[in-house]
């Protein structure tokens, strides 16, 4: 009986090497891997592209104003205050960078200046940012199945996906320029390559111009390069020599716009900085080391991440399936950290990837250590490919690992395309923004459009109509560039609302004013401002918190 039971147990191992060999051959195969690879890029451009206009509705004033810049450089190839072609934009006190910025004119030139159009570039360079991160995972794993897989999860990773969909910041392109760096750095040094030191230098300044992260943290990353492959950049100094002269040649332009203009490089860095607050040194120190060790909390990168709804929709920066991954990744980069200078970089990478957030007042925020996300998914791919290479062993745990990621990532996408978007409205201004929309398409040609200056309560409303969100107005109504800066915002066609009213128009108001009283009570007033007589009422439009935006005819 025990030897039957013995052959049948033989004879079903033989059967199970047969069918893993079989399965093997089909995941190895070309047609295969061309089959799944078209699949996932089109499921990954869908995710990217589709409903751009609405998902995420509204638009926040880091979008309209690189929207609006972006028109007046189309326009007129100067920006909303008339410098003509800058490296950096001027906004709300703050600099933005000018990549984004000049992908956006160029798009609007082409097509139109639509919302979707600002928020097409940041998920064409993510997209571009996973295609390319496929070939820099090649470099740690001959398994082109590992790569491919590596390359969707960057696509759809919760740490990018969500900015990926907006027009705020250029954070995409710091990302695919890390990516494409990194990779251009290891061609031209593995290879002796004059194209590729060309290639990085351009990569690496490309990152330096895309976000104001992306300029200390090239530093960072250069410097671990040169700790990790010093000895082969010794060896081969010409190749060094090209990427420096490269890089610095293409970072004149933004030294000599520096060197005139100081506080583009300073002014948003002192405003956040840490120390920005006169404390001991002791407290800064503690604060810098209490931020570095948040950054690398599971609570941060795998349960809740960021806490801003534009940077995070409540879930971890990294997808819980990867930490078994990091840690073999871990273990094998510790291990070899002596022999292989490949490993040796990318755990330099991963230990300072917050070294440009911890200088910051703020805490668990995703997009000041955004640079980070290339490097954990790397650190996981070679977790991966370690666990595969022990897949007799670690069978179960790669299983288990698949269906947390079968199970994951669609949960991600239908959170995301679902509750999320009631739940970022406000981060938006959706309700704000859609009711400024709607008032202007009630507008006649001649007429005025009166703002109440609570719309935007608590923001302090100016006469001379300047609170953050006068960008979303010159968005909404596609305001010439060349009227506003000799006008500003034509009083004639949009003003603040000083309970008198010069011409016909549109008033847009609350139907409620909640404030807290002396006892801290909150309480509400429907009397809080005076509204025309003979006034009528077009339309109401809800909002969470049970107020309701108002829209009235007006003579």
């Amino acid at each position: 009986m025990l030897k039957g039971l013995r052959f049948n147990l033989e004879h079903l191992c033989f059967k199970m090497d047969i069918y893993i060999g079989t399965i093997k051959k089909v995941l190895d195969s070309r047609i295969f891997l061309f089959s799944l690879g078209c699949s996932l890029l089109v499921a990954t451009c869908f995710s990217h592209f589709w409903n751009l206009n609405d998902v995420p509705s509204g638009i926040y004033v880091d979008e309209s104003s690189l929207a609006y810049n972006s028109f007046c450089i189309a326009r007129t190839g100067a920006d909303e205050h008339g410098i003509r072609y800058p490296v950096f934009f001027l906004c709300f006190g703050n600099y933005q960078d000018p990549v984004m910025a000049y992908v956006d004119a160029a798009l609007v030139t082409i097509f139109d200046f639509e919302k979707w159009v600002i928020r097409l570039p940041s998920g064409l360079f993510h997209v571009l940012a996973a295609i390319v991160f496929f070939f820099l995972a090649s470099k740690f794993t001959r398994y082109k199945m590992i790569c491919m897989t590596g390359a969707f999860v960057v696509s759809v990773l919760p740490w990018l996906f969500p900015l990926s969909r907006t027009g705020i910041g250029g954070y995409m392109p710091m990302v695919f320029g890390i990516i494409v760096g990194c990779y251009s750095l290891f061609e031209a040094f593995g290879k002796r390559s004059i194209m590729w030191a060309i290639m990085a230098g351009i990569s690496w300044a490309f990152t330096m111009y895309a976000h104001q992260i992306g300029r200390p943290m090239t530093a960072v990353i250069l410097l671990c390069f040169v700790l990790s492959f010093n000895v082969l950049i010794v060896k081969r100094w010409k190749t060094a020599s090209i990427f420096l002269f490269i890089l610095i040649a293409a970072l004149i332009p933004m030294a000599v716009y520096v060197y005139h203009t100081p506080a583009s490089m300073t002014s948003r860095f002192n405003a956040i900085a840490v120390w920005r607050e006169a404390q001991p040194v002791s407290e800064v120190c503690f604060g810098i080391l209490q931020r570095y060790l948040e950054y690398f909390s599971l609570d941060f990168l795998f349960i809740s991440g960021d806490r801003d709804l534009r940077h995070n929709i409540g879930t971890g920066e990294l997808f819980l399936f990867l930490l078994p991954l990091i840690l073999a990744g871990f273990y094998v980069m510790i291990r070899y950290f002596k022999q292989n200078p490949y490993y040796r970089f990318i755990l330099l990478c991963v230990l300072t990837y917050p070294a440009a957030a911890v200088l910051t007042i703020s805490h668990y925020h995703s997009t000041r250590c955004m640079n980070g996300a290339p490097f954990w998914c790397i650190t996981s791919a070679i977790g991966l490919n370690f666990l595969y290479l022990k897949r007799k062993k670690m069978g179960i745990v790669l299983i288990v690992i698949m269906f947390m990621a079968a199970y994951e990532i669609p949960d991600y996408m239908f959170k995301y395309f679902g509750k999320y978007q009631k739940e970022c409205r406000a981060s938006f201004s959706a309700d704000a923004v859609e009711a400024v929309r709607k008032s202007l398409s009630h507008l006649g040609k001649d007429e005025t459009l009166y703002i109440s200056k609570y719309i935007f309560f608590p923001e302090e409303m100016k006469p001379e109509f300047k609170p953050e969100f006068y960008t979303n107005i010159l968005f909404l109504m596609k305001l010439d560039p060349v009227v506003y800066r000799k006008r500003g915002i034509p009083e004639e066609k949009v003003c603040l609302y000083q309970e008198k009213i010069v011409r016909p128009g549109i008033l847009l108001t609350l139907d409620n004013l909640y404030f807290l009283d002396e006892n801290n009570n909150i309480r509400g007033s429907k009397d809080f401002e005076k509204r025309p007589s003979d006034c009528k009422l077009i339309e109401r439009i809800p909002t969470p918190s049970g107020i309701y935006f108002e829209i009235y005819r007006v003579n």
